[in-house]
């Protein structure tokens, strides 16, 4: 058992995502069907009238995507800003971070949007998505490659972590996601796209 980073494009303006961000039944009813659960071909009854409108204005085949290779989203977070990560501070602290936001979304999608596991949708706006991407693109790698430590992250309980692998080899591993998940952030902007991120 564990968690996944999956991640979906969405127009978060569009009126059946304001509907479903709003009415928690409505939510409910879309998170079973296309395009936020997989299609059944043994279901043969009419999809739900929002599931339809959010299907009109979804890309086509538009999906929920997995990131972060091996559940090293927590990984990521420490590699953007390590001294920020082992700093104390309260979970609220660490929510409002800019490098928790890039990540795991800059805000809730709504209280009742949770998934199977128990985890909040979140989600990013394309103009918080621009500022991800540009944060990103300019890491000073060098001084968080002098920061990162598998050992540290290890004693803090960052998800996931082999205490045994190589700094040279995570850190590496590590940032090959980060900018993978980057130049996912940076298409959907000029599609007119935002970003629904959970863990499931």
């Amino acid at each position: 058992m564990g968690l996944d980073f999956i991640s979906i494009t969405v127009p978060l303006d569009a009126a059946p995502m304001r509907m479903i961000r709003t009415d928690p039944g409505l939510w409910e009813l879309a998170d079973t069907h296309p395009p936020f659960a997989f299609a059944d071909p043994d279901y043969d009854v009419p999809l739900p009238k929002v599931s339809r409108q959010l299907l009109a204005v979804l890309p086509p085949g538009s999906g929920w995507i997995s990131h972060f290779n091996g559940r090293a989203f927590e990984q990521a977070e420490y590699l953007l800003d390590p001294a920020a990560y082992r700093a104390p501070r309260t979970w609220e602290e660490r929510e409002r971070s800019m490098v928790y936001r890039i990540i795991l979304g800059d805000e809730l999608f709504a209280e009742h949007a949770q998934s199977g596991q128990g985890p909040h949708w979140r989600c990013s706006t394309a103009a918080f998505l621009t500022a991800a991407v540009q944060y990103i693109d300019d890491l000073e790698v060098d001084a968080i490659r002098s920061e990162f430590s598998v050992a540290e992250m290890a004693r803090l309980g960052v998800y996931k972590v082999h205490p045994e692998d190589d700094d040279d080899e995570a850190f590496a591993r590590v940032l090959g996601y980060v900018r993978e998940f980057a130049d996912y952030c940076r298409s959907a902007p000029g599609r007119g796209l935002d970003l629904i991120i959970t863990l499931f």
